[in-house]
């Protein structure tokens, strides 16, 4: 089960500390889906204009230093399960994969955009000249 702290801590760390690819980490991955599918509502059916227009801002906001496209990461979702989509394309909704990891039920209650925040504004000790 991931706790809040390694959510946190993984999800900081992995969206905003320097550019990087989508992690090939099962865990990390998860990690970051998660913090996707906080953003999407698992009552509502979206259109691919709508997926693609939240993908694109999670990605802004939430995961910056990730560099991917929406297409990659909705391909991603749809293969594993996360999201569902209908026969044409045209619709998507929340799946719920067998196999998805566990999280803390505290996770669900965290500001991801401010948690973002707090932690690019947090104060970073100075590194020792030479380094």
């Amino acid at each position: 089960m991931v706790s809040v702290e390694e959510f946190v801590e993984r999800l900081c760390r992995l969206g905003g500390e320097r550019p990087r690819p989508f992690p090939r980490k099962r865990r990390d991955r998860e990690i970051l889906v998660k913090s996707l599918l906080m953003r999407l509502d698992s009552s509502r059916t979206y259109s691919e204009p709508e997926i693609n227009d939240l993908l694109e801002e999670w990605n802004r906001q939430v995961v910056p230093a990730i560099e991917t496209d929406h297409v990659t990461v909705r391909r991603l979702l749809v293969d594993s399960g996360h999201l569902e989509r209908t026969a044409d394309g045209r619709a998507y909704r929340v799946g719920f994969p067998i196999d998805a990891v566990a999280f803390d039920l505290e996770i669900d209650g965290i500001d991801l955009v401010a948690m973002i925040r707090a932690h690019r504004d947090r104060p970073r000790p100075k590194r020792p000249p030479g380094r």
